[in-house]
């Protein structure tokens, strides 16, 4: 039997462009965007994409808070004047994809504390 040994061609470092990268992590921050197809689909080691995404979050600070404040009434929502029912509760959360909004009704702003509670771990 022959033995016969077949080599991977030696690939240089590749270089990206700035423009690129923030493409490719802007897609990244899209609403159920994979990062591993994304980095398969350009071929790219998924681990490097993720290391663009950490770059980036620390180079613009666009990391979310790990606290929103949220301002109620005084009332603390518990009114029952008639103006209250028209009344409503705006949140808008900034993201790279887009901002998500929440509207909730003011006079139920204990289930929209609880509801933020749950979804902003």
């Amino acid at each position: 039997m022959n033995n016969v040994s077949v080599t991977r061609p030696y690939r240089k470092r590749r270089r990206h462009a700035p423009e690129f990268k923030a493409r490719l992590v802007a897609e990244c921050h899209r609403p159920g965007a994979s990062v591993s197809r994304i980095a398969l689909d350009n071929d790219l080691n998924a681990n490097q994409l993720r290391r663009w995404i950490r770059e980036s979050k620390q180079v613009d600070g666009s990391q979310p808070p790990a606290f929103v404040p949220v301002c109620l009434s005084a009332a603390g929502g518990h009114s029952t004047k008639p103006a209250d029912k028209n009344r409503t509760i705006r949140i808008e959360i900034p993201r790279a994809g887009g901002s998500v909004v929440v509207e909730w009704p003011a006079d139920q702003s204990r289930q929209c504390a609880a509801f933020l509670r749950e979804l902003l771990p």
